[in-house]
C-alpha cells in the first residue's frame, strides 16, 4: 500500500469521527443524524440526513474491495504463556471471492498495546497461499517466547493480505479486514503469595486496631520487601450518608504505622503489622492501599497492593423517633434488627466488641412514658466456604478468595460473611397515637417493624 494511500486512509478515518461527533451532537434536533450499525466486516458506514443530503463515509473499501470476501476463524485469540514457552494454534482462511486470492500471512505491530510483541515470536505455515474460490485453508500459527521476554501483555494483528496498512491506521480497526488480534499475558508465577488481599474495618474514634498481613513465599530464595502507604491512600471527603446528618473527615496515613520485615525468607510465611490509632474526633472513612513493594517479578505493580478501608463507627447522639397509630388495644409487637457485614476478618487486637443494641421507648397516647418487655434476641449469619488456592495470573480480584488469616472472623476455611441481630419486644396495647424512640448502638442501619395484635376481650 503506498505512503499517499495511508494517508488517504487516515483523513478519511478522522472524517469518520468527525461526522459521527456531530451525528451525535445534532441528535434531538429537527435535522436528525443518523448512524447505521456497523458493517459485518467492520468498515462503519455513517449517514448524515440533512434535508435532502446525504453523505456516504464508506471509504475503506474503497481501498481494499476483496476484504468483503475473506473469512478469518478465529478473529481474536488470547494465549497466557511464560517466559521460554511457546503454543501453537490453526486459523482458517476462506475466500469467498469468486476470484483467486493470494496469501500473504504475516504480524503486523500495532501502537495500541502496553509491550510490542517481536516479529520473530509468531511463525506461521504456510508462508504463502494462492486461494481459489471456495477454497479454505488452514494456517498453524505458532508463538514462541523467549527466556528473557518482559512481563506484561502484548497485542498484534496477523494479516492474510497484503494492503492492510501499518502503524496506527491499522490501530483504528481492532477487527481489521483480512486480519485477526492475537493477544499474549507473559507472565511467570509469583513466589509470594499475599495471603491478605485486603484490610476492612468498621472501627470507633480514639480505640486502636492492629491488623496482620501475611505474606507466604513459596520460592527457594528470600524475596526483598518494603511496604509503604500510598499517597492516593490519604484524606478522603465526602457529605455523610447517615440519616444522623454532620460532617465527615478522616485521619491521614500517619495514623498508621507500618511494622515489616526486610524479606520474606524462602518457603516461610512473614507478617506485615498495621496499627491504626483512630484519632478521638475522627469521623467519615479512610481509603487508601499500602503498596508491599515485593521484589518479585512474577507480581505486576498494580497486584502488590493491599486495600485498606476504614470506615468510623457513627455514634448518634439522639435516638430515631416515630409515630404509628394503634387501631385496637391489642398487644403491640416491635421487632428492631440490625445487619453487619464481616469487618475484622484481619484484625489481629483492638476492641471488637461490635454487637449491635438498641435502647428502645415508648410514649402512649396519654403521653406516659412505656418500656417495653425485651421478649428474644436473635442471631444469624452467614458463612463463605473458602479453599487455599492461588489461582493466577489474575492477582488484582482472585486474591480475594483466598483463606490463611485466623482473624476473629475467619477460623480456617470458614469465612464470616453478613451477620443479623434481631431484638423483639412487647408492650400491652391502646388505642390510639404512639411514639417509637429507637436509639442504636454499634451498628450503621438498622430496620425496625410494629405488629398491633387483635382486639383483647
Amino acid at each position: 500500500m503506498s505512503i499517499q494511500n495511508i494517508k488517504t486512509l487516515k483523513m478519511a478515518i478522522c472524517g469518520l469521527l468527525l461526522v459521527s461527533v456531530l451525528s451525535i451532537a445534532c441528535a434531538g434536533t429537527e435535522n436528525r443524524a443518523v448512524a447505521t450499525e456497523p458493517a459485518e466486516i467492520g468498515i462503519i458506514e455513517t449517514k448524515m440526513v440533512a434535508g435532502s443530503g446525504v453523505v456516504s463515509a464508506s471509504y475503506a473499501e474503497d481501498f481494499y474491495p476483496e476484504f468483503e470476501k475473506i473469512s478469518v476463524d478465529p478473529a481474536y485469540q488470547y494465549l497466557e504463556l511464560n517466559p521460554g514457552d511457546s503454543n501453537n494454534f490453526t486459523v482458517t482462511v476462506e475466500n469467498k471471492e469468486n476470484k483467486t486470492i493470494a496469501l500473504d500471512p504475516r504480524l503486523v505491530i500495532i501502537p495500541y498495546t502496553e509491550n510490542f510483541m517481536d516479529e520473530s515470536w509468531v511463525s506461521i505455515s504456510p508462508s504463502a497461499k494462492d486461494l481459489d474460490p471456495g477454497e479454505k485453508e488452514e494456517f498453524e500459527i505458532e508463538v514462541n517466547i523467549p527466556e528473557d521476554a518482559d512481563l506484561g501483555n502484548y497485542a498484534a494483528l496477523i494479516s492474510f493480505t497484503e494492503n492492510v496498512p501499518e502503524g496506527d491506521v491499522a490501530g483504528y480497526y481492532p477487527n481489521f479486514p483480512g486480519t485477526m488480534q492475537l493477544n499474549l499475558q507473559v507472565w511467570t508465577p509469583p513466589a509470594v503469595q499475599i495471603l491478605t488481599p485486603y484490610v476492612n474495618d468498621l472501627i470507633k474514634a480514639g480505640e486502636t486496631y492492629t491488623y496482620e498481613i501475611k505474606l507466604r513465599n513459596t520460592g527457594n530464595k528470600d524475596i526483598a520487601i518494603s511496604p509503604e502507604l500510598t499517597e492516593e491512600g490519604n484524606i478522603i471527603y465526602y457529605d455523610s450518608i447517615s440519616p444522623y446528618g454532620g460532617e465527615t473527615y478522616a485521619f491521614e496515613n500517619d495514623a498508621i504505622n507500618v511494622d515489616a520485615p526486610d524479606k520474606v525468607k524462602a518457603g516461610e510465611t512473614d507478617i506485615v503489622k498495621l496499627t491504626l490509632k483512630v484519632p478521638a474526633d475522627a469521623k467519615g472513612s479512610y481509603a487508601g492501599s499500602l503498596d508491599l513493594n515485593i521484589d518479585d517479578p512474577g507480581i505486576r505493580d498494580y497486584a502488590g497492593k493491599v486495600s485498606l478501608n476504614f470506615r468510623i463507627l457513627p455514634i448518634p447522639e439522639e435516638p430515631y423517633e416515630t409515630t404509628f397509630k394503634a387501631g385496637t388495644n391489642g398487644t403491640i409487637s416491635i421487632e428492631v434488627s440490625a445487619y453487619q457485614y464481616g469487618y475484622g476478618i484481619y484484625t489481629a487486637g483492638g476492641n471488637r466488641d461490635l454487637t449491635p443494641s438498641f435502647e428502645v421507648s415508648l410514649k402512649d397516647p396519654s403521653g406516659n412514658e412505656v418500656t417495653p418487655a425485651l421478649v428474644s434476641t436473635k442471631y444469624s449469619g452467614s458463612v463463605n466456604i473458602v479453599d487455599d488456592t492461588y489461582p493466577q495470573p489474575y492477582l488484582s480480584y482472585v486474591s480475594a478468595r483466598i483463606a490463611g488469616s485466623t482473624g476473629t472472623s475467619n477460623q480456617g476455611s470458614y469465612q464470616g460473611g453478613t451477620t443479623t441481630f434481631v431484638e423483639t419486644y412487647s408492650v400491652p396495647g391502646a388505642v390510639g397515637d404512639w411514639t417509637l424512640s429507637i436509639l442504636p448502638k454499634n451498628t450503621e442501619n438498622f430496620e425496625y417493624s410494629v405488629t398491633i395484635g387483635a382486639i383483647e376481650e
